[in-house]
């Protein structure tokens, strides 16, 4: 996963400032998801497709299937299990409008849960391109059926 050191300092102090005042909220699924499908690697490497694949599908399934960012969690694992390998997808926007720092300075819990929806949304919004592949897996994973 590439990202600056800055950045990937930045995302750390945001996780250790969720866990201290909000513990693990629902939004934490939106954050890991956002942050890691906005450093998408160059695709060489099985794990960066994972990685980026994987993390899409956990943006597709809250924001686009309406899940719980628990059952989200669960989607995952099955998606990973279900495939040796990973397709390498390719953004063609730029990585979304907002980043880590949008985290910043959150007033309480319902303040963060806001920020990780926008931040979520713009990064799944610069994959606009991939969203009929990873819906398409999300949906094969569902077996067909949305919950």
């Amino acid at each position: 996963m590439p990202s600056s050191p800055g950045c990937w300092k930045t995302f750390g102090e945001v996780q250790a400032d969720e866990m201290q005042r909000f513990g693990y909220p629902p939004a934490h699924r939106l954050v890991v998801d956002a942050y890691m499908a906005q450093h998408p690697g160059d695709g060489s490497d099985r794990r960066d497709r994972q990685s980026v694949f994987v993390h899409l599908v956990g943006l597709c399934a809250v924001l686009e299937g309406g899940l719980a960012h628990s059952h989200a969690t669960q989607v995952l694992r099955r998606v990973v299990q279900r495939q040796d390998d990973f397709p390498t997808v390719k953004r063609t926007l730029r990585p979304g409008q907002l980043s880590v720092l949008h985290m910043l300075g959150a007033a309480d819990a319902a303040d963060y849960e806001r920020r990780a929806g926008e931040w979520a949304t713009a990064v799944w919004d610069s994959w606009s391109t991939q969203h009929e592949l990873i819906g398409a897996t999300l949906h094969a994973v569902l077996g067909g059926a949305r919950s």
